[in-house]
């Protein structure tokens, strides 16, 4: 949904608040101007944060912090790395 789309849902939903038309989940008329914000913000999706992608970053930080739990398992189990 582009951005336009979603501020037309926002503005069709409080619309519908203004008209008295709005219902919340139950069924009951909305009567408050916030919770009918936060409907329609909800309904067109923008009141969620966007998500991010396993990008480059991330990703080796990823990498390094599973290779350093790797190394503290070997620390715990006393071997290191000598013969005797």
């Amino acid at each position: 949904m582009t951005n336009k789309e979603k501020q037309a849902k926002v503005a069709k939903v409080m619309r519908e608040f203004k008209s008295g038309k709005l219902k919340s989940s139950s069924g009951e008329a909305v009567k408050n101007p916030q919770q009918a914000l936060a409907i329609a913000l909800s309904e067109s999706g923008m009141s969620r944060k966007p998500k991010k992608d396993m990008g480059d970053e991330y990703y080796m930080a990823f990498m390094k912090e599973l290779a350093g739990e790797e190394e503290e398992e070997k620390e715990m189990d006393g071997s290191c790395g000598k013969k005797r």
